[in-house]
């Protein structure tokens, strides 16, 4: 098939209030957003309306006898990505996306819309692509559409990169000794799973049903690549905020409160020393959590990909470093680019 390409229409932020206002009416203060190329002025575009909706559970579908009613229909259903579904409006040019809240592919929609809204050499440089790519014969849209990450990829590396800045509100609940020296890698040790074994247990027998989930993330959940002997652990509660339903227990376990982070996702960071780990604590809702849990996933899998954060990881953990916390912000962008193809 063709892929007809029409210069960006003034009309479509109005064919997307009309949807908003169809599905609001079905499912009242439902989060919705305009995201694809019709939601950027002045970018070509397949005259196709795309949506986006958040709901709390998109496998449960519970949303969908409304949106039925409404003239929607569920035309996909991807259960092994993200829980994502599609459904097609009650004209032929509506694609509703629906998500679940928590999701890091809603954050990725809307970082690539609002970058390429404000950003006219990358609108260019996606436009020019999508034109290229539309000359071509393709045998689905799908198709044109994966020819398309590439760009789309190189794009969202340097929104993500802008866009990515430091909490403010940082509170450091204890302070940790000027570190003023490299980083010491060491090469993947089969015990460090035993390690976060233990913690797993330790923690588990601490909290009880207050666990939501809990996860062995970071350098040492990745074999075969080199790390810091710290074991990153991702632990998830009903609420990081209240800490009084989660704290007392993990201190009685031998963590201790190291930093709060109430703006970046209500994070919570505890230590403990014996091992050393790190003790991340989130919220259900927090896209971290799909956004480490994917990090780690794609390194298991994508041997270039880990290959590729090892060299950086050696090129900079032989630098000096005042603070462990700048050589973490110091690999930002080849993170964020592993996490971006994990999420295409």
């Amino acid at each position: 098939m063709n892929i007809e390409l029409a210069d960006y229409d003034s009309a479509w932020p109005g064919l997307y209030e009309r949807e908003r206002e169809r599905i609001l009416a079905a499912l009242p203060g439902a989060e919705l957003e305009h995201v694809g190329s019709t939601s950027v002025p002045g970018l070509c575009a397949k005259p196709v309306i795309d949506l986006l909706l958040v709901v709390d559970d998109a496998a449960g579908e519970s949303y969908v006898p409304a949106l039925e009613a409404a003239g929607y229909r569920v035309t996909v259903r991807e259960d092994d990505w993200h829980h994502h579904r599609i459904l097609k409006g009650p004209d032929t040019n509506i694609n509703l996306h629906v998500f679940p809240r928590g999701c890091a592919q809603v954050r990725r929609h809307l970082i690539f819309r609002d970058w390429l809204r404000d950003n006219d050499s990358d609108r260019e440089l996606y436009a020019r692509a999508k034109r290229d790519l539309s000359a071509r014969e393709w045998e689905r849209v799908q198709d044109y559409a994966a020819a398309k990450t590439e760009v789309v990829l190189e794009i969202l590396e340097r929104a993500y990169v802008t866009w990515r800045a430091e909490p403010e509100d940082v509170e450091f609940v204890t302070q940790d000794p000027p570190h003023d020296g490299p980083i010491v890698l060491r090469e993947y040790d089969p015990v460090w799973p035993q390690w976060y074994a233990a913690e797993e247990a330790k923690i588990r027998a601490a909290l009880g049903e207050v666990v939501v989930r809990l996860e062995h993330v970071g350098s040492t959940s990745v074999p075969g690549l080199v790390a810091k002997p710290v074991i990153d652990i991702l632990l998830v509660v009903p609420d990081s905020g209240d800490e009084d339903a989660y704290a007392p227990a993990l201190v009685g376990a031998g963590y201790y409160l190291r930093l709060r982070e109430h703006s970046w996702h209500g994070h919570r960071l505890l230590k403990s020393t014996v091992p050393d780990v790190n003790l991340h604590v989130f919220s259900p809702a927090s896209e971290e959590v799909d956004r480490m849990l994917a990090f780690r996933d794609r390194l298991r899998t994508h041997p270039r990909d880990r290959e590729e954060y090892e060299r950086t990881k050696r090129a900079l953990a032989a630098r000096p470093w005042n603070r462990v916390q700048d050589y973490a912000a110091a690999k930002t962008r080849v993170v964020e680019r592993i996490i971006l193809r994990a999420l295409s």
